[in-house]
């Protein structure tokens, strides 16, 4: 092999070597830009989808978040910085699934609020129920005292 070839390999597999252990960053290919705008879209849509299930309003901030997360990896796609991109991206995913356990928890704390709700409204019954039947056992000794 001539030296000259040899060299230009070399120096390809440190380059190759250096992008790999992170010293330096690799051009993206055609398809990894698209693939990332098909994420920041994808997730864009989730949000929607995340807005629609939030009947309660309880995490709104946390969205706003998450658009401006995805507006900020749409810029940074378009600057070609897809390393930073793809850290937005994992942190939006991150935030969208907080978002979805938010959800969970506060439709699971109305549900008991509501069964709190019943039960409370049952010992009053009870209570009411209690009342009228210590009542009447007092009016039917009154009534049997006098009746003899």
């Amino acid at each position: 092999m001539p030296s000259r070839t040899r060299r230009m390999l070399l120096s390809l597999l440190t380059a190759t070597t250096c992008a790999a252990a992170g010293g330096w960053s690799l051009p993206a290919h055609a398809g990894e830009e698209d693939d990332l705008q098909s994420r920041i879209e994808t997730q864009r849509a989730g949000v929607a989808d995340l807005e629609k299930m939030d009947d309660l309003k309880a995490v709104p901030d946390e969205t706003t978040l998450l658009r401006a997360w995805l507006d900020e990896a749409w810029s940074l796609r378009s600057k070609h910085e897809y390393d930073q991109v793809r850290e937005v991206l994992d942190r939006a995913t991150a935030q969208a699934e907080l978002i979805r356990a938010k959800l969970t928890a506060s439709k699971l704390r109305a549900q008991a609020q509501k069964h709190e709700a019943a039960v409370q409204e049952l010992k009053a019954r009870i209570a009411k129920t209690r009342k009228a039947l210590s009542d009447t056992i007092t009016k039917k000794k009154v009534l049997e005292g006098s009746a003899q």
